[in-house]
């Protein structure tokens, strides 16, 4: 009787003053039947298939005000019938998404303080992971400025494993202890620029709990007209990395044409250092990393690269041709990548030398349908093959030999939310 009370407060609490707050929310189902044999890594003769249906439902509220806002998200991600239907449900992951504030300073400075998704330009370096069930998110402050043509963020974050009266050592695996970055972004007419500074603090490790800092930064540029769009970026990153000094880039061109209403064609490649596997010697880590970017929107949809693997590894030479066609409620989406280790790949089976391989890693095919359903809601479906190398058998495993492939259709529900046919691919 108590707890109902104190929701019933809470609730009117919400409710109250209408002419100055106001509340909505936000509801998102995503449901996903997935069929992998050789996702992410090439399979084996001997591999089956996995098949299996996963999904995400998360509800965000918003509470508006005219000086602030509350934001906040809870999600339950599950892969159908991990748990007994009678049991304990002990599998499911129900999690806070996002729970941030706002605060409205001027109408062109804001506060963003809290749990939240950082996402900037195309999701190179931060980016939301949307594709991934649980998605990405980070615990900062965020200082913002933005008026008709020039947006600038500044953002800051510090990690700890928990509250304690002296000093403990951060030990999350996979997690930074602290960044700072800067981010602007300058809109001229057709065209788009944007700079991004990251000062990133990570635990060394091996034994070894302090921190050791790398540095990112890049600049984009973008233009698009009516049937002409080019992109171009470029980042370099440097400092320190573990025992190593980190000395790597990424550089991407890519050049699209409509010839005519929904049609798309887009060529480029995409250059990520890698640190050489035959220099043994180097205190060098050459190898370039996203870090916190949607990676699976880059270098194919099977995520060889960069998707939780291929860090601290020989890099990649990314050469892409891309076609779409969007038609009243459809889109068909047909990709093709060819990979190339940016640096040398030892051969193992040579032991009286050291000697390279052939730099081909493969090629890649991605097929995507999407069908708008409704507005807010979509059905998209993709088919994707591998062809890989003995290079790439000797830097991963698996086997050539084996197909390599991934096949999958998705529900995707988010009323209110990205319009048609960005619902189905911002991914």
């Amino acid at each position: 009787m108590k707890n109902t009370l104190l929701f019933l407060i809470g609730i009117n609490l919400l409710f109250y003053n209408k002419l100055e707050a106001q509340m909505s929310f936000t509801p998102q189902y995503l449901n996903r039947a997935e069929m992998r044999h050789g996702y992410s890594t090439l399979a084996d003769t001997n591999q089956k298939a996995s098949v299996f249906i996963s999904q995400r439902v998360r509800l965000g509220a918003i509470y508006s005000h005219e000086k602030f806002k509350i934001n906040m998200a809870v999600q339950d991600v599950r892969t159908w019938g991990s748990v007994a239907n009678a049991a304990i449900d002990t599998k499911g992951l129900l999690s806070v998404y996002e729970a941030n504030v706002d605060l409205y300073f001027t109408k062109k400075i804001t506060a963003k303080i809290g749990r939240q998704a950082i996402g900037y330009d195309d999701e190179r370096i931060f980016g939301c992971a949307d594709w991934g069930m649980q998605g990405r998110r980070h615990d900062a402050f965020l200082l913002k400025y933005k008026d008709s043509t020039l947006s600038l963020h500044t953002g800051v974050a510090y990690n700890q494993t928990g509250e304690s009266n002296k000093y403990i050592n951060y030990y999350i695996t996979g997690n930074y202890q602290n960044f700072q970055y800067l981010w602007a972004n300058k809109v001229h007419e057709k065209y788009n620029f944007s700079f991004l500074f990251l000062n990133n603090g990570t635990v060394k490790g091996s034994g070894d709990s302090s921190i050791v800092y790398s540095q990112t930064i890049g600049l984009r540029s973008e233009y698009k007209s009516d049937k002409f769009n080019w992109l171009a970026y470029g980042y370099y990153q440097m400092g320190e990395l573990s025992t190593h000094t980190l000395n790597a880039y990424d550089l991407c061109a890519e050049v699209a044409y409509k010839p005519f209403e929904g049609f798309l064609t887009t060529i480029g490649t995409e250059l990520l250092s890698g640190t050489s596997q035959t220099n043994a010697t180097s205190n060098k880590n050459n190898s370039f990393n996203p870090l916190y970017g949607t990676n699976h929107k880059f270098n194919g949809y099977l995520d060889y690269f960069y998707v939780g693997n291929h860090a601290n590894s020989v890099g990649l030479l990314d050469g892409f041709a891309k076609v779409s066609y969007t038609k009243n409620k459809l889109l068909y989406s047909l990709n093709y990548h060819y990979f190339r280790a940016s640096n040398d790949v030892k051969d193992k089976t040579v032991l009286t030398e050291v000697k390279a391989l052939d730099r081909n890693l493969g090629g890649e095919i991605d097929f995507t349908l999407s069908y708008n359903y409704t507005d807010g809601i979509s059905i998209q479906a993709g088919y994707s093959q591998f062809f890989g190398t003995k290079t790439l058998q000797s830097l991963r495993g698996g086997n050539t030999t084996a197909y390599s492939n991934y096949a999958y259709v998705m529900l995707i529900v988010r009323p209110g939310g990205v319009k048609f046919p960005t619902i189905g691919l911002k991914m």
